[in-house]
């Protein structure tokens, strides 16, 4: 009779590669829904110019677009200054607010992480 081996379980400690992977993966999906939702709200301010009405939102963008392109150039660097700046604003008053949606961001350190091994 042959003495059968039990297998043995594979390692489980940590890896730098897998923990990376899942911090640039949060931090991406973070940073998307986040540029998402500053997007939404400009769309939003050009509705509400508009009445909420499609029609209205169109000829609002479209007299917005006429303007710009109208514009000489110092005028329209000063139009960009302000919408990046203005995106800057809407983008840190939206992180503010979910940045409790990071939580720890370190996988190892997170005793109630609901994410299984599955078989590693």
């Amino acid at each position: 009779m042959t003495p059968t081996l039990a297998p043995t379980a594979p390692s489980r400690a940590p890896s730098r590669l897998a923990d990376g992977c899942y911090v640039a993966l949060r931090l991406t999906g973070w940073l998307a829904v986040t540029l998402g939702c500053v997007a939404a709200l400009w769309l939003l301010f050009f509705a509400a110019l508009g009445n909420f009405s499609f029609s209205g939102t169109v000829l609002q963008l479209d007299n917005f677009a006429s303007r710009y392109v109208a514009a000489d150039a110092a005028r329209q660097d000063r139009f960009r200054l302000f919408f990046w700046l203005a995106s800057a604003v809407l983008f840190a008053a939206l992180a503010f607010f979910r940045r409790h949606s990071l939580g720890d961001l370190s996988p190892a350190a997170n005793p109630t992480c609901k994410e299984r091994d599955h078989g590693r």
